[in-house]
């Protein structure tokens, strides 16, 4: 069935309204037309069964026939400290961790990461993590936080459960299946990964400072965005996620 996102100020206990570039989706791009069935999506954790019941050239309504919890919204809290990546990596990321049960994202320049801040378009990104709720189910999408530097990131770290931090020099002693039982004990999980240049020995050294676990993937060293898919599909898998 079609899905549409809406604001929480376009709706009432009875009605939607669909609005802006999701209104053009509706009525341009998918040609729906009233009495058809739709879904609507808030943010919260419902999803809206709903009718069309009038379309105009600047919004379309639609009556809510009824509500349900959404099952496909993450149980756990899983937040990746993504070191900032090259060209379309962090929107090919934000699609597969949105749908591997990720709730968020936060991306971080480091000494060795060549993407800057300014290459970071946030209205793509949320847009791309809305589409990828759409595709999975979610009726909560990503959250995309600002860019943060690397040296900053200890005020970030709070009230987590376990934060797992990958070093493409750690120990293939420190694996990640010997705490297994941490992460299944755990509801708030961070994981912090490098850009594809890694992290200088400075930044390991105060990372190591953190209450962090230093684990690694295994022999081979993965590109950045197949660890963090890799590793966020691991965890969802070990919680139930």
């Amino acid at each position: 069935m079609k899905k549409f996102f809406v604001d929480k100020e376009n709706m009432s206990n009875a009605t939607i309204q669909i609005v802006g570039d999701e209104f053009f989706h509706l009525s341009k791009v998918l040609r729906t037309q009233i009495g058809e069935k739709i879904v609507c999506l808030c943010g919260d954790d419902y999803i809206y069964n709903c009718t069309v019941v009038d379309i105009t050239k600047t919004f379309a309504s639609a009556k809510i026939d009824s509500k349900e919890i959404c099952l496909s919204n993450p149980k756990s809290n899983i937040t990746v400290f993504q070191g900032l990546p090259k060209g379309e990596k962090l929107e090919m990321i934000i699609q597969k961790i949105s749908e591997l049960g990720a709730s968020k994202i936060i991306p971080f320049e480091s000494e060795f990461t060549i993407a800057k801040n300014n290459a970071v378009k946030m209205e793509r990104l949320n847009k791309i993590a809305k589409e990828a709720s759409k595709q999975c189910g979610r009726s909560k999408p990503l959250e995309i936080g600002e860019t943060i530097n690397l040296l900053n990131i200890k005020k970030y770290l709070m009230n987590y459960d376990l934060i797992l931090f990958l070093y493409e020099n750690n120990s293939i002693l420190n694996k990640i299946n010997n705490i297994n039982e941490k992460i299944i004990n755990s509801k708030n999980i961070a994981i912090i990964i490098g850009s594809e240049g890694g992290f200088s020995e400075r930044e390991n050294d105060f990372i190591s400072t953190l209450a962090v676990e230093k684990i690694s993937l295994g022999k081979r060293i993965l590109r950045t965005e197949t660890a963090t898919i890799a590793l966020v599909g691991y965890l969802s898998f070990l919680t139930n996620n």
